[in-house]
């Protein structure tokens, strides 16, 4: 994907793009189909507004505005923990007895 943004292949980046979204989509079929306490919508606009920082942070890296970069990843990690205890909370609403 870096490639294809430095050098503004649009084409194959929304190939790309569009594959990486579905994967994700794919995930969160999968997860919710796994859990019931899972939300698919959720878990899909997570996973989403995840791909979103990563792309943010990767576009402000080669437009070298550190800034932007730093604070692109410190929003994808805390997003990343809040997707944690999301993933964490439905194990424990399916397996209660296991975390007595």
């Amino acid at each position: 994907m870096l490639t294809l943004l430095k050098v503004g292949n649009k084409a194959d980046l929304e190939k790309y793009n569009k594959l990486w979204y579905e994967n994700s989509d794919q995930i969160a079929d999968f997860l919710s189909s796994a859990n019931p306490n899972y939300s698919n919508k959720t878990l899909k606009d997570m996973l989403h507004k995840h791909l979103q920082f990563v792309t943010d942070q990767a576009v402000a890296r080669l437009n070298k505005n550190w800034t932007s970069d730093i604070e692109s990843y410190d929003k994808g990690q805390e997003h990343m923990i809040n997707f944690a205890d999301v993933l964490s909370n439905g194990i424990i609403k399916q397996f209660p007895k296991k975390f007595k």
